[in-house]
């Protein structure tokens, strides 16, 4: 049970990792594009605000469960890197680098959680853990 609820929530933390670094990267050029969608409410910080509050649980409760088991500290150090990362981004980053130094600073974080979470989940699929 505890390894399906592992697994489970580290593939919905990538994947919600990878919809924030695609909306960040994506979404000026949509708009551009297609400029009729900018009648649409978009709020790119509330946006970034209620994905924090999503990632933040999710990745935490993950990687405790798995480095419960396979206490590899990379794992930790990565998730609590992205997290900070994350976090301070997507509260302080706009105001401090403005609108493209939150950009890249919220790709970079979100690529650090997909690698690590990838690293939770593989090791945890590994026989040597028996979770």
């Amino acid at each position: 049970m505890k390894l399906v609820t592992q697994t489970w929530l580290d593939r919905l933390s990538i994947s919600a990792s990878t919809v924030c670094a695609i909306h960040c990267a994506a979404m000026p050029t949509i708009l551009a594009l297609f400029p009729t969608l900018s009648f649409l409410p978009s709020d790119d910080h509330a946006f970034h605000e209620a994905l924090v509050w999503l990632i933040v649980p999710m990745s935490l409760l993950a990687v405790f469960m798995g480095c419960k088991k396979h206490k590899d500290k990379a794992v930790l150090i990565g998730i609590l890197s992205g997290l900070t990362l994350l976090v301070s981004t997507a509260f302080f980053a706009h105001d401090l680098v403005g609108e493209v130094g939150e950009k890249v600073a919220t790709v970079v974080a979100t690529f650090i959680l997909a690698i690590a979470h990838w690293r939770n989940y593989s090791l945890c699929r590994k026989r040597s853990c028996h979770h």
